[in-house]
């Protein structure tokens, strides 16, 4: 004979489910977090050991000049004058010019220096305005013994340090080049909250850039985040580690935080005469960018002796998605300044 059994299931309450399942989730979270502090642990360890050879490996490729108790430095290349002067835009080196300095170098002499506190030069004094970078410049020029007179070429907030130069020491300047330049006529026409936002966000990506340097990663593949695809592959990484370095990210934040503080010096200027100028805009900004087109075209009025220029496709680095304009120009604004 057969027995039935009749057999029951205890239901298990929601509420005790629903606690086992936070605590599950929270033993996970904990896992990865675990794991996280771990790995970034042994980043940071790598890290540690690697930064140590750095020195070697990216050796500053010019001379360490005395300005004042810091040195900056500044690379020089060619022969002939008026000496061209590069000066590279907010967060940038003198790496920034590998593709247009050795070809200008070919008929004239030309330098790219870093300003205080970025890539191979000393953290200098703040505040970090646009008026301290250009008698720093002129400092550098003197010890150094690069006399003038200079065509300056100056790349996004850089283009407001050379035109204070060329305010100050009006003659050491024989022309200038201006590279898709920030303009006081744009601040102007920036909200408040605008500017906030940018300089939030500004020191925000700066500190992630700083962790990432801290745990490995911008020595694992910083070179392909923040270099670009036309410059070298040695180039994209000294960019990422000394360009990159956690006194250039502290610098450039400073640079940031300033780059309105001299606009109405800027806007009084006097006017630069028939000095030779060619204002080069990048369509992306002059298209996209709200009062950028109209800045550009009041940049290009400082001077009865001017041109402007929109490379086709051309993006804010106009000197690495099109070198050869940047080249051309240069070599225009020089040939006019030696009269020829």
């Amino acid at each position: 004979m057969t027995t039935l059994t009749n057999s029951t299931t205890t239901a298990v309450p929601t509420a005790q489910r629903g606690g086992r399942n936070v605590r599950s989730i929270a033993r996970g979270l904990g896992v990865l977090v675990a794991a996280l502090l771990v790995l970034a642990a042994a980043g940071a360890g790598y890290e540690a050991v690697a930064a140590r050879g750095d020195a070697a490996a990216f050796p500053p490729p010019g001379q360490m000049v005395d300005v004042g108790g810091y040195r900056l430095h500044i690379q020089c290349v060619g022969t002939g004058g008026p000496t061209v002067v590069l000066d590279a835009g907010l967060g940038g080196t003198s790496l920034d010019w590998v593709l247009v300095q050795p070809e200008i170098g070919q008929t004239t002499r030309v330098c790219a220096y870093d300003r205080a506190g970025m890539g191979w030069s000393d953290s200098g004094p703040g505040p970090r305005t646009p008026s301290e970078n250009a008698r720093e410049l002129h400092t550098l020029l003197v010890n150094a013994g690069i006399e003038g007179p200079y065509v300056l070429v100056g790349h996004s907030l850089a283009g407001k340090n050379v035109r204070l130069f060329a305010q100050y020491y009006p003659d050491l300047v024989a022309g200038m080049v201006l590279i898709d330049a920030r303009s006081e006529y744009v601040d102007a026409r920036t909200s408040p909250d605008e500017e906030k936002g940018f300089q939030s966000m500004y020191a925000a990506l700066a500190t992630v850039y700083r962790v990432a340097r801290g745990v490995g990663l911008m020595r694992l593949i910083g070179a392909q985040v923040v270099g670009d695809a036309a410059l070298p592959a040695e180039t994209s990484r000294a960019i990422a580690l000394i360009g990159y370095s956690p006194t250039s990210m502290v610098t450039a934040v400073a640079e940031a935080r300033e780059r309105t503080t001299d606009d109405a010096q800027l806007a009084a200027a006097p006017s630069l005469g028939d000095l030779p100028l060619v204002v080069l805009a990048s369509e992306t900004n002059t298209t996209g960018t709200a009062n950028w087109a109209e800045a550009q075209q009041r940049l290009a009025a400082l001077s009865t002796n001017s041109s402007l220029i929109v490379p086709a496709g051309s993006t804010h680095y106009i000197h690495w998605d099109h070198p050869a304009v940047v080249i051309d120009a240069v070599r225009q604004v020089v040939e006019q300044a030696q009269g020829e």
